[in-house]
């Protein structure tokens, strides 16, 4: 985690991130890869890789295999 941030501050910081933990939010009972992810909520899938790792670090998203 970043230095000198809070988790909030961190979790809301980008407008792509929030995008993101919207989406996942209301559609928790299913599984998107980064790709299919990015379309739907019409980033980069560079930007939301790079958000999802962020995420990762925080503990709110994990991978499935």
């Amino acid at each position: 985690m970043s230095k000198g941030k809070n988790t909030l501050e961190l979790l809301f910081e980008s407008k792509p991130r929030v995008k993101i933990l919207k989406f996942l939010f209301r559609n928790n009972s299913a599984s998107f890869t980064a790709v299919e992810l990015a379309s739907r909520i019409q980033e980069p899938a560079e930007i939301v890789r790079r958000e999802i790792l962020r995420l990762m670090e925080v503990g709110l998203l994990k991978v499935q295999k």
